[in-house]
Order: structure tokens, then sequence, then C-alpha cells
């Protein structure tokens, strides 16, 4: 179902409440015939059918809530990690930017470009592909960023900060693309669909007298219980689809790292 998040995030969300009411709407005329000759005829018990729905109705939303607000904490999760990742840049930027020549120079450009590509290759990163270039221009830092020896104890404790900021990026970055495709179990999400499910079904016990009222009922709770599951989808994988996490923390740090650029040259 990964094909969803590739749509804008409105037509996903039509398109989960679309379905999800046209089949409740087919399942009442499908099972119609069905629910008459188990309730007898109209009206039925519909005290003792209220008290069940309600019943299923408190505990599907107590379950889909909580399993929401997961999901909401697995994005603001992942959403910080990324941010301090951008600010490893930052802080590495700073460090290598006072190495002696050409080291400086070359380092702090390496790294202006990397960062870059981060961002431009965020698209392909939404889409589940690791974009190649990024890998590409951080093993050229990398080796030039090795390849710095220290001359003095000045050097030494700026190189040393400076790796340990370096490991810090490269572990946050790993992280970043093995969660790209990060996302719920597919045990709470069998929880959430079949849950509101049975929750629709037990609407059809429903004995009303005009079946026009029963319908309205039967589209209206849908129409509901599918916001819901829009509501947890559209959060659940956070890399993916229209409410993602963004490449802002690393374009606001790729402005800084421009403006010194430009200030640095400046005579």
């Amino acid at each position: 179902m990964l094909w969803m998040y590739d749509l804008p995030t409105w037509l996903m969300g039509l398109l989960i409440v679309a379905a999800f009411t046209a089949l409740s709407v087919a399942g009442l005329y499908a099972t119609r015939r069905a629910i008459l000759a188990i309730t007898g005829p109209r009206p039925g018990h519909n005290e003792g059918v209220d008290a069940y729905i309600a019943a299923a109705a408190v505990f599907y939303g107590i379950v889909a809530g909580l399993i929401a607000v997961a999901a909401w904490e697995q994005y603001a999760s992942y959403d910080d990690k990324v941010t301090q990742e951008a600010g490893t840049i930052a802080v590495l930027y700073r460090d290598v930017a006072t190495y002696p020549e050409p080291y400086g120079s070359r380092l702090s450009e390496e790294l202006r470009v990397y960062t870059r590509s981060v961002i431009e290759g965020w698209p392909l990163l939404q889409h589940g592909v690791v974009p190649p270039q990024p890998a590409a221009l951080l093993n050229t830092f990398q080796t030039t960023f090795y390849s710095f020896e220290p001359k003095n104890e000045r050097e030494r404790i700026i190189h040393a900060a400076a790796i340990e900021e370096y490991e810090r990026m490269i572990e946050l970055r790993r992280l970043r693309l093995h969660d790209k495709d990060a996302g719920l179990p597919e045990a709470l999400w069998a929880v959430v669909i079949i849950g509101g499910i049975l929750t629709i079904f037990l609407t059809y016990f429903l004995a009303l007298e005009r079946f026009r009222v029963h319908l309205t009922m039967t589209i209206v709770s849908s129409i509901l219980v599918s916001l819901l599951i829009f509501m947890i989808a559209a959060v659940d994988h956070p890399f993916r689809g229209g409410v993602s996490i963004g490449p802002d923390s690393f374009q606001l740090v790729y402005e800084q790292l421009e403006s010194q650029r430009l200030t640095t040259k400046r005579p």
C-alpha cells in the first residue's frame, strides 16, 4: 500500500474515505436480508443493539486513538533525529573551518556541497530510494577529513572534537536511511482496519423503520472511522507522502553555511 504515499495527501484521504464508505454501504445492502432474518420484523431490539454499538465504538476509539498517538510519537521522534543530524553538520562545519589551509576551505566546501546534495536527493528518499550522490560526496569529504594531521595541541583538540561530531553525524544519517520505510507493524494495522469493519458491521443490526435513515447513519459512521484511519496512515511513514519529514532542517543549515561562505569571501 506504499503506492498511496505517492499521491497528494488530499487524494489519499479521499480514496481511503471513499473506499471504506463504499464497502460499508455495500455491506449494508448485502447483509440486509440476513440481518432481517435474525432481528425479525422492524422495529427490532434497538436498545440492546445500541448498547453493543456504544461499547464497540468506545473500545475501538480508545484502541485507534492510542495507535494514532503512537504513530505521531514515531513521526516526532524521526523528525527530531533529522534535526539533530542537520545540527551536527553545522557544528562540524564550524570545526573544520578553523583547520589550516588548504584543509579549512576544502573541507568546508565539501561539507557544503554534501548538505546541498542531501536536500536535492530528498524527493528520492520520500519514494523509498536512497540517493547515491550524498554517499559519494560524503566519502570524498571523509577522505580529505582523515588525511589531515594535527601539528599542535590546539589542532589536535579541534580535530578530536570534529571526529566525534562526524561520527555522530554518520550514525544519525544511517538511522535516517535505515528508517526511510519505517511504519507501524502490520499487526497494529490489522487491529485498526478489522476493528473499524466490525464497528460498522454492528450498525447493520439497527432495526430502523426507514432504510434511508439507516443508510445515512451507516455512511456517517463509516466516514468517521475512515477519517481516523486516514489520520493514522498520513503520519505512519514519516519520510513518505505529503505529511512527511522534509529537508527543512538541512535547508536552514545550508543557508547558514552559504551565508558564512559568502561572508568569508568578502574583502
